[in-house]
């Protein structure tokens, strides 16, 4: 064999090694770069959240779905970036976002609503996704019924007190009644608390405008202070077509236990009939520095005009007129 031809074989194995190994190093190659990009492990479906409300609560709710319920009505409130529309169902509460004007439903009202489950980014962190029941609308189908009662809402009975180390008069109210008193009737007994006293006292010190008096009845009917938009708001919502009552809430009074002159109940009973509601007090007052003491019966009759609360007119005894006797120390 001449050393031509051995040349020639050499570069022929040098040549086809080269080959080889660069085919090794591209298949080496490729299978990582699979492994990287596209690992079989790595392969997964995609996550369909799921999600749920208390007015279904057995179902899983769909995105975007149309549904229809039967609820409670309870209440609306505007107070946040969102309104929300108050409703319960199987005595679950649930808030739907319902950004309207205020529809006018009273609480107990039972509606048909149709609703959606939707995304819901906060307006204080537009990044966060949230889901939430949005309300599409609502009728009536059975507005709110009164239930025929006879109540003793407050009575007097002579309690300990403490700081005073002596028993004194106590108002008493009827606090499970409260639990389940309906709007009319809140808005009835409301008014009446309005301009007698009953245990109105000041939330620690007096405020500059006197905002943060606290009433025995209007908080047990959580309205709030004396005299307070969510106390007076609740009043003229009721009765915004009676000018006298409108007129009548412009002199909201101000007057806490101890002061010279005042007047308090005594008693105040209750009683439905049909969507007729009546509201008889007896109620004493005093002029501590006169030395003069009087004391009368008042009966107010409301009628429920759908969700509107009409005084339809007063009984009002006279009143008696006797000296005040004043303690000895």
């Amino acid at each position: 064999m001449t050393k031509k031809t051995l040349n020639q074989i050499f570069s022929i194995l040098l040549v086809a090694t080269f080959v080889l190994l660069s085919c090794e190093n591209k298949k080496e190659k490729t299978t990582e770069n699979s492994v990287i990009e596209n690992p079989q492990k790595e392969i997964r479906s995609p996550i369909i959240p799921t999600h749920k409300s208390a007015l279904r609560p057995d179902e899983t709710i769909e995105l975007e779905k149309i549904y229809t319920d039967t609820i409670q009505f309870v209440s609306f409130n505007d107070n946040g970036d969102d309104w929300l529309f108050v409703v319960k169902k199987n005595n679950d509460t649930v808030s739907l976002i319902y950004n309207k004007d205020n529809p006018e439903f009273t609480r107990g009202d039972e509606l048909e609503i149709k609703w959606k489950m939707d995304s819901l980014r906060p307006a204080g962190d537009p990044e966060y996704l949230d889901y939430s029941e949005y309300l599409i609308s609502a009728k009536v189908i059975r507005p709110l019924t009164l239930v025929n009662k006879k109540i003793k809402f407050l009575w007097r009975k002579m309690q300990y007190d403490k700081n005073l180390e002596t028993e004194v008069s106590t108002v008493i109210l009827n606090e499970n009644y409260i639990k389940y008193i309906s709007d009319p009737e809140k808005a009835a007994l409301a008014y009446v608390a309005t301009f007698i006293g009953n245990d109105c006292t000041w939330d620690g010190k007096a405020n500059d405008n006197m905002s943060n008096l606290k009433c025995k009845i209007l908080s047990s009917l959580n309205l709030g202070y004396q005299c307070s938009e969510q106390h007076l708001g609740f009043l003229r919502s009721w009765f915004r077509n009676d000018k006298m009552i409108l007129k009548e809430l412009e002199n909201c009074p101000k007057i806490p236990n101890g002061a010279t002159v005042q007047d308090t109940f005594n008693e105040i009973n209750l009683e439905v009939s049909g969507n007729n509601i009546n509201v008889f007090f007896k109620a004493n007052g005093v002029n501590l520095r006169e030395e003069k003491s009087w004391e009368w019966t008042e009966k107010h009759f409301f009628e429920l005009k759908r969700n509107e609360l009409v005084l339809l007119k007063k009984e009002i005894s006279p009143v008696k007129h006797s000296d005040l006797k004043m303690k000895e120390n």
